[in-house]
């Protein structure tokens, strides 16, 4: 029972930072844009920003009980995460350019944020934030045949 209620906490607070940090953009954006911003300038400052404030959101609020443990692995998150958002900025276009055309634009793009989000959701909570017990083997820990890979 609590770990069908802690799921369904995360994904509340998921949605929460995700809303927050979509405001933040849009805001930005909006307001790049009076001040004579190009707009697909102040659309990827506005991206850039967003991206980042969610990442420190869903590190203290989202997978808060997942902490990185030090410096060095808070940077590799930090990369994965921006990795992530390249990512899903490509599965979002991607499948507004194939459904656009036949639902039209409103439902093509809504689509494509549930696509996107789906996935930054999956990559963050089983591989970025992964839980610590499902940390991946050192070397020292790995199999003789994967040491040799290593190697």
């Amino acid at each position: 029972m609590k770990s069908i209620l802690g799921k369904r906490i995360r994904l509340i607070k998921f949605a929460a930072v995700g809303g927050t940090c979509f405001l933040v953009q849009f805001l930005l954006l909006t307001g790049l844009d009076h001040l004579g911003v190009y707009r697909p300038l102040a659309n990827g400052i506005s991206f850039a920003a967003s991206a980042q404030l969610n990442f420190a959101l869903s590190s203290a609020l989202t997978w808060a009980d997942r902490p990185a443990g030090s410096r060095g692995r808070t940077g590799a998150r930090w990369l994965a995460y921006n990795g992530t958002a390249l990512v899903a900025l490509a599965c979002d276009s991607a499948v507004f350019v194939g459904v656009y055309h036949a639902v039209g634009t409103d439902a093509g793009a809504l689509l494509a944020v549930v696509a996107s989000t789906c996935l930054v959701f999956v990559i963050c909570n089983y591989l970025i934030f992964r839980s610590p017990g499902t940390a991946s083997p050192s070397v020292a820990e790995a199999s003789p045949l994967d040491r040799e890979v290593v190697r």
